[in-house]
C-alpha cells in the first residue's frame, strides 16, 4: 500500500512542475517539453532513472536539432519524485508532439518516456487530439490505462521490464 506522505509528495511536485511550466510559458512566451518518466511505484529517483532521463534529455535535444527547431531555454532537475526536464522550443507545437510521439514510439527507451508538449497558452497537445493511438503497456502491449486501472502487473515486473529495457539499451550502446 502506498503511505499518505508520498502520495502527497507526487501532488506536491506535479503542483510545482505545473507551476514551473506557467511560469516558463509566461517569460517565453512559446511552445513547451515536460519530460518526466513512467515509472512504478514509490522509488521515483535512483541511479537508472537519472541515466534514462538523460538519455532522454539527449534523445529529445537531438530530435529537435535534426528537425530544425530552435530551444530558447533548458534545464532539468532530479527530486525524490523523478527528474523533470523543461525544453522551451519556438514551433507549431502539434508538429513537435507528433514528433516526439514518433520518439517515444521508436527509441529503444522511449515508452518509458513520459514527454508532454504545450502551446503559449499552456493548453497541453494531446495523443487523441492527434489521432494517435492512446500509450502501451510496457509488459503487454494493450493500452496502459486498462493495465493500470485492473493492475494486471506487479510492481516488480514493470521495475523488471524497466530494468531489462535500459540494460538491452547499455548493451546496444557498448
Amino acid at each position: 500500500m502506498i503511505d499518505e506522505k508520498f502520495v502527497m509528495e507526487i501532488l506536491k511536485s506535479r503542483e510545482e512542475r505545473r507551476d514551473k511550466q506557467l511560469d516558463l510559458i509566461g517569460k517565453y512566451k512559446a511552445s513547451l517539453i515536460s519530460f518526466t518518466l513512467n515509472t512504478p511505484g514509490i522509488v521515483k529517483d535512483n541511479e537508472m532513472y537519472r541515466s534514462i532521463h538523460k538519455v532522454g534529455m539527449k534523445a529529445i535535444r537531438a530530435l529537435l536539432k535534426e528537425e530544425g527547431i530552435k530551444i530558447l531555454h533548458e534545464e532539468a532537475r532530479n527530486k525524490s519524485t523523478g527528474s523533470e526536464g523543461f525544453i522551451v522550443v519556438e514551433g507549431d507545437p502539434r508538429r513537435i508532439k507528433e514528433k516526439l510521439i514518433e520518439l517515444e514510439m521508436n527509441h529503444p527507451l522511449g515508452r518509458i518516456f513520459d514527454i508532454d508538449v504545450f502551446d503559449k497558452e499552456h493548453r497541453q497537445i494531446s495523443r487523441s487530439e492527434l489521432k494517435v493511438d492512446p500509450r502501451r503497456c510496457l509488459i503487454c502491449n494493450q493500452p496502459a490505462r486498462i493495465c493500470i486501472r485492473e493492475r494486471n502487473h506487479t510492481m516488480e515486473e514493470l521495475y523488471a521490464k524497466i530494468e531489462s529495457l535500459w540494460k538491452e539499451f547499455i548493451d546496444e550502446e557498448i
